[in-house]
């Protein structure tokens, strides 16, 4: 690579995405769930970990939200560690985020 020319970090999240996240957060707090998200940036991977739950009995739900060095995004269950989608944008990953996240004793897709 010539001296003069500067390589692009690609895994790192836009002031956009983090934008869409918060929008996240306003949306779980309209449907009276409680919301955590915790920001992990790393060298090839910028990592977004988002938490949500009811007040009840009831497991909180826990997904991993990355942009890689690539610059695609992906959506992985932070349990189990199993990728659920992987996109060119944050939109589509986002909008793939499983039920369980959003309603108590929803079902998992897939």
């Amino acid at each position: 690579m010539p001296a003069d020319l500067v390589r692009l970090d690609l895994a790192r999240f836009t002031a956009r995405d983090l934008e869409k996240v918060a929008a996240l957060a306003r949306k779980l707090e309209l449907m009276h769930r409680w919301y955590r998200s915790e920001r992990i940036p790393g060298g090839e991977v910028d990592e977004i970990r988002v938490y949500s739950g009811d007040r009840g009995n009831a497991p909180y739900a826990c997904y991993r939200i990355s942009r890689r060095a690539d610059g695609s995004y992906c959506l992985a269950d932070h349990r189990s560690g199993r990728e659920i989608a992987r996109a060119r944008s944050i939109d589509p990953v986002i909008e793939a985020i499983p039920g369980d996240f959003f309603y108590a004793g929803a079902r998992r897709k897939g």
